[in-house]
């Protein structure tokens, strides 16, 4: 079988974990992502691709000056052609000017040949000038085309929608087909006889290099993992997700999903003949595991006594880390740790930037992240576990994974009142619920488990909730799944 992820190996939790419970089921398993892929589970034969995105940035690299931007570049490349030859000309003049200060030259001739220099000055700047307002106008072309949200963006976007139905992705979204040009020759070759696509542009790369090996004599089956959808920056994007999905959703063998409630939502909207599966990304139950050598208390260079709150993910707004940052001048010594896939992230910039402006950037620590297996235990010398994400729907209906590692790492955790996390956080008891955006009762939520940690932490040993909760236990629908699709394994 082939497991197939859009994004980079190394951060995609839920790959590596399908791909080791596949192999550990007795498989023979390719995984097939992006780069970087340092860590792989044993016996997983990997495969880094590499998608150019030739197709879905064309719009971007040569924007359509139109009416309002008549005098932009045409294409990057002429933009770069004309601003590195303005700064190699302005090094030019430099250079003449040092010249003529140093040879010595009758005094007509240095006359000439000052006013030579001055007029390529003058001309220099009337070059530089002009590319400068094409090189803006260029920019504000690439900037639009990058963020499509305009009316006008949007009719266009509802005409193909009206004018090519289903297959409005292809117009809509071109970048579709880069990672088709990029993931399908690699399934052609790996020939599997299963499929695992994860996410919502995986589908239909899986689908089409199942059909073309059908069309071969050669059987391949497709599983569909289908994450919580996330808001689309464009209404663009928007109707090019919708179509592909209406495309490819009905042709896989078989769905799985990460909860109940969006399980039913798959069914009712793609008209699936059964409901998916629901297996939740929860790590693996570990008894007794050894404390880490290097856990986010030392990474951050803190005593045992210094609070230690805790948030995993990237930092993108509508995830909450704005509330930590607020809240610590109200905590006095709390420090707060950002686990993170990217420390040079623009909005991890303003975050240290707000909290040098509050005199608490010494207590806010960014960490990049660890190996998939090791999280846990990296978490579990610190003091809370935080989910401060905003009220939007795709929060609502399912336990974000961050969760189970939290909990897996014995956590008392911190949640805002989106509707799973907080039902699961008051009927468990392990942790605290505050309004989501509300910085002041996120400072008394932090409060109350700071008071007593033991309390929440105790949470974790009245049930069998982190068994519930483990890999182990969610893995097995999934292998249910493979062996209805591919029968017994041998």
């Amino acid at each position: 079988m082939a497991v197939l992820s859009g994004s980079g190996l190394d951060g995609d939790s839920r790959a590596l974990r399908v791909a080791d419970a596949a192999r550990a089921a007795g498989y023979r398993v390719t995984l097939i992502g992006l780069a970087p892929a340092t860590v792989a589970p044993p016996g997983v034969d990997v495969r880094q691709v590499t998608v150019r995105g030739v197709l879905g940035g064309h719009r971007v690299r040569r924007p359509r000056p139109g009416l309002r931007w008549p005098l932009a570049y045409r294409s990057a490349a002429a933009y770069e052609q004309r601003t590195t030859l303005a700064a190699a000309g302005r090094a030019l003049l430099a250079t003449r000017g040092a010249e003529l200060a140093l040879v010595h030259r009758p005094l007509p001739l240095r006359a000439i040949a000052r006013c030579g220099y001055a007029l390529a000055w003058l001309r220099h700047g009337v070059r530089v000038g002009w590319t400068r307002v094409r090189a803006a106008q260029y920019l504000a072309a690439v900037r639009r085309r990058k963020s499509p949200d305009a009316r006008l963006d949007n009719l266009v976007t509802e005409l193909a929608r009206l004018l090519l139905g289903r297959r409005a992705w292809r117009r809509l979204d071109p970048g579709l087909l880069d990672e088709e040009v990029a993931f399908g020759p690699v399934l052609d070759a790996v020939r599997p006889h299963l499929i695992h696509a994860l996410g919502h542009r995986a589908l239909g790369v899986a689908i089409r290099a199942a059909l073309r090996a059908e069309g071969s004599g050669h059987r391949i089956e497709v599983v569909w993992d289908v994450p919580p959808r996330t808001a689309a920056p464009s209404r663009r994007a928007t109707v090019a997700g919708d179509a592909h999905e209406r495309v490819f959703a009905p042709e896989a063998d078989g769905v799985v999903t990460v909860g109940e409630g969006l399980a039913r939502e798959l069914r009712a909207r793609h008209r699936l003949s059964a409901t998916p599966a629901v297996v939740r990304n929860a790590p693996p139950l570990v008894s007794n595991p050894p404390p880490h050598p290097n856990g986010i208390r030392a990474r951050c260079r803190l005593a045992p006594d210094v609070p230690l709150l805790v948030h995993t993910g990237p930092v993108t707004p509508e995830r909450g880390p704005a509330t930590v940052v607020e809240a610590l001048p109200k905590l006095y010594d709390l420090h707060a740790a950002f686990v993170v896939p990217d420390p040079g992230h623009p909005h991890l910039r303003e975050l240290r930037d707000r909290a040098a402006q509050l005199g608490v950037h010494a207590r806010l620590h960014v960490v990049p992240y660890v190996p998939v297996d090791e999280i846990p235990a990296f978490l579990a010398s610190a003091d809370i576990g935080v989910l401060p994400v905003h009220q939007l729907p795709y929060h609502q209906t399912v336990l974000s994974t961050r969760y189970f590692e939290y909990a897996h790492a014995r956590l008392p955790v911190v949640v805002s009142d989106v509707r799973a996390m907080a039902a699961a956080t008051l009927e468990l008891g392990n942790g605290e619920v505050f309004r989501a955006r509300d910085t002041a009762d996120f400072v008394r939520a932090v409060g109350a488990v700071l008071t007593n940690p033991h309390r929440y932490r105790k949470a974790y040993d009245r049930t069998d909730i982190l068994r519930q909760w483990s890999w182990q236990t969610e893995s097995a629908p999934l292998l249910d799944l493979y062996t209805r699709l591919l029968g017994p394994r041998p």
